[in-house]
C-alpha cells in the first residue's frame, strides 16, 4: 500500500513537471507566431496548426510566409435585361458579272476533196455554237474576248488516202494535224491553246497534197474560251 501511494505522487509529479515544461514552449509558439503576423502583417501570413492525436495532445502553429495576393474587388450588380436595338439592314451588293459562255463543236457529215489546191475547211454539222462565235458560212471562228481559248482538231482518212488541215489563227500556221490511211484507216488529232484578241479568227485549211478527208463525223473541229483576259 505504502509502495502504491509512493508511485502515484511521484507520477503526479512528473506529469505536473512535463505540463509545466510543454507550457512555455507552446506559449512561445504561439508568441512568435504573433509577433510574425504583426511584423508581415503587410505580406499577409498563413498559419498551418497540427494537432497530435494520442495520449499527450500537444498542437503546434507554424507561420507559413508567403505573398499575399491583392484584395479582391467586390463586383458590381447586375442591371437587369434591356432589349437589343435591331441592327441596320444591310445594303444590296451587286450580282457579280457571270463568266463569258464560248464554245462550239462542229464535223464532217460528208467526205471532202481532194482538191487540187489548199482551201478553207467547211463543216456542214453544226452540233454546238454556244455564243455563236463559229461562222458556219466561212468555216472561222472570231473571238468575241480578249482571253484565253482550246480548239481541238481531229481528221480522218480512208482507203489509202491521205488528209491534212492546218490550224491557222488570222492565216498564220499554228500545227498541222496529218492522217494516212496505210493500209486501210488512220486518223490524228491534235489541241491547241492560245490567246486571243477580240476579233482574232481561228479556222482551219485543208491542204491540196492531203485533201482527201473522211466524214461521217469522223473528222471534227471544237473550241471554247478558258477565261478571259
Amino acid at each position: 500500500m505504502h509502495i502504491r501511494t509512493t508511485f502515484l505522487v511521484i507520477l503526479s509529479i512528473c506529469l505536473a513537471a512535463g505540463s509545466c515544461r510543454r507550457s512555455p514552449r507552446r506559449n512561445r509558439s504561439k508568441d512568435r507566431a504573433k509577433d510574425a503576423a504583426r511584423i508581415d502583417d503587410s505580406q499577409g501570413v498563413c498559419e498551418l496548426e497540427i494537432a497530435c492525436k494520442g495520449e499527450k495532445n500537444m498542437p503546434l502553429s507554424l507561420p507559413i510566409r508567403g505573398p499575399k495576393g491583392p484584395p479582391g474587388s467586390p463586383g458590381e450588380p447586375g442591371k437587369p435585361g434591356e432589349p437589343g436595338k435591331p441592327g441596320l439592314p444591310g445594303v444590296a451588293g451587286k450580282d457579280a458579272p457571270l463568266p463569258a459562255k464560248v464554245a462550239f463543236f462542229v464535223g464532217l457529215n460528208d467526205n471532202r476533196g481532194p482538191y487540187k489546191k489548199d482551201v478553207d475547211l467547211l463543216f456542214d454539222k453544226i452540233i454546238t455554237n454556244v455564243g455563236g462565235a463559229f461562222e458556219t458560212e466561212s468555216g472561222k471562228f472570231t473571238a468575241p474576248y480578249n482571253g484565253t481559248y482550246q480548239f481541238n482538231v481531229v481528221v480522218a482518212a480512208q482507203g489509202r488516202h491521205r488528209a491534212a488541215v492546218t490550224l491557222v489563227r488570222n492565216g498564220d500556221s499554228i500545227a498541222t494535224i496529218w492522217a494516212e490511211s496505210v493500209p486501210y484507216w488512220a486518223s490524228a488529232s491534235n489541241t491547241a491553246i492560245l490567246n486571243l484578241k477580240e476579233g482574232d479568227k481561228v479556222w482551219l485549211i485543208l491542204q491540196a497534197r492531203a485533201s482527201a478527208i473522211h466524214g461521217y463525223m469522223y473528222s471534227t473541229f471544237s473550241g471554247s474560251l478558258l477565261f478571259q483576259d
